[in-house]
């Protein structure tokens, strides 16, 4: 199990890979099913619950931010929602299948 620690600072530190991550690398673990437990440095207390509540609330933000941009794409092209994302959605699988051809996406996916 990976063991995350948080600093005062409320940065993160993955003591496997001796590297500060971000919330965004929480959250390639939660989709990986990795495990992993997530504690304050100066206490040792239990915090993984809070850490991925603080996730979730990232992607949720995220999300309506793309929600927003999608209604002004409708709104100035005339086109409906449901048009708008099957074009997006179409666009993302194509950048992904590249991205899973590409010789760097091991590399990419690491740094991340």
């Amino acid at each position: 199990m990976r063991l995350i620690k948080r600093y005062k600072n409320r940065r993160l530190y993955d003591t496997d890979t001796k590297s500060a991550v971000t919330l965004s690398d929480v959250a390639r673990l939660i989709r990986d099913k990795k495990e992993f437990k997530v504690i304050e440095s100066d206490t040792g207390e239990d915090i993984t619950g809070a850490t991925v509540i603080q996730v979730l609330l990232n992607v949720e933000k995220r999300a309506r931010e793309v929600g927003r941009m999608v209604t002004s794409i409708g709104k100035a092209t005339g086109k409906k929602t449901e048009e708008i994302i099957s074009v997006l959605m179409e666009h993302i699988r194509s950048i992904l299948k590249v991205m899973d051809k590409s010789p760097d996406s091991e590399t990419v996916n690491s740094k991340q």
